[in-house]
């Protein structure tokens, strides 16, 4: 008799696929190939007051060199386990107390550190150390060897990584101690002195990466930001926002990560945008709320939280004084990719 005929025939085929370790698509076709994005990720905030108390304890019960990197990781409650803030990005907090010095090591991923709290820490990106004040944004981009250290005071920033997407892609490397290059030209301030006010060198080889430059002091975004709320009129999707760029390209800051800059003014509701990058936003200054769907987050400064890919979000300020966040997001991958979407609604 053919198996097609027998009573158990199904269950034999099936099992014949498995030991031949193929699988059938129509049993999953709908889910592998979806209308709309459908991440796992929910819609959720971290408020600083919670999650800054257990950092300290932290710093009590582990050093920054028996950690590597002392660091809470912001866990999704949708996708418990794998280490991540929305499906494709990572989030954490770290800290460097006085004394210590997170030590030099390099990888493939690409991460940038907004800052929390700082009095007068640096991080040093290929040997050139920069000053660290609130706010300032401080990129290490994939493969430049960096460390932390000067801390005269508990110091903590945001780390936002590309780890998910280099984990997919089974290309994570990294290199600890020993292999740093000498960087005897690496003086505090070039990168910002030779790219920070929209000019380069003449010399296409001064500075030898595709993102020379890695420090954003917020006394200079946040400058930039307050002047073009004054002159521009604000979107009604997404209040005033810059995007932090590479001068060497205008592209993103970095390969896979796009980051942003939005000041939304007092007694505004912005109309409801979807992207299908997923993003995580941390307040700077003023309260407001981040209505994703129908779930409202509130933020203010140095909480954070994530908002999936393909969310609806609003962005409420009724509070009476403007509302600053600084976001970033996996857009640069999808616009790099081709998947890059948006949807503008009334």
């Amino acid at each position: 008799m053919s198996t097609l005929d027998a009573p158990d025939g199904d269950a034999v085929f099936r099992k014949g696929m498995k030991d031949a370790s193929v699988s059938p698509l129509w049993d999953v076709m709908a889910a592998l190939v979806t209308e709309t994005p459908q991440p796992r990720a929910v819609p959720y905030v971290w408020p600083y007051a919670d999650v800054q108390p257990q950092l300290i304890e932290a710093g009590h019960r582990i050093t920054a060199a028996q950690a590597e990197r002392r660091v809470l990781i912001l866990e999704n409650p949708g996708t418990d386990g794998d280490h991540t803030i929305t499906d494709a990005l990572y989030a954490g907090l770290q800290l460097v107390l006085p004394g210590e010095t997170a030590p030099v090591h390099r990888h493939t991923q690409s991460a940038l550190r907004f800052v929390l709290e700082s009095d007068s820490a640096w991080t040093s990106v290929d040997g050139e150390p920069v000053k660290m004040q609130p706010f300032d944004l401080v990129l290490t981009p994939s493969w430049r060897w960096h460390e932390h250290g000067g801390a005269t005071s508990p110091t903590i920033w945001l780390d936002g990584l590309d780890i998910p997407i280099v984990q997919r892609f089974s290309a994570g490397f990294a290199e600890r101690d020993g292999n740093v290059p000498a960087n005897d030209d690496a003086v505090s301030g070039r990168t910002r002195a030779a790219y920070g006010a929209n000019l380069k060198p003449a010399r296409t080889q001064d500075i030898d990466t595709e993102t020379p430059l890695f420090h954003f002091p917020y006394a200079v975004w946040s400058k930039s930001l307050a002047e073009y709320a004054a002159k521009v009129p604000v979107d009604p999707h997404r209040g005033w926002t810059l995007e932090f760029t590479n001068p060497r390209n205008g592209g993103s800051v970095m390969r896979t990560i796009s980051a942003f800059v939005t000041w939304v003014p007092p007694g505004m509701t912005t109309k409801p945008r979807r992207q299908s990058a997923g993003a995580v936003y941390a307040g700077v200054c003023g309260v407001g709320t981040l209505i994703v769907d129908d779930t409202p987050l509130t933020v203010g400064p140095r909480d954070v939280a994530a908002v999936p890919s393909w969310g609806a979000l609003q962005i409420e300020n009724s509070s009476d004084e403007p509302l600053v966040l600084f976001s970033y997001s996996d857009r640069a991958c999808h616009e790099k990719l081709g998947f890059w979407k948006e949807s503008l609604e009334q």
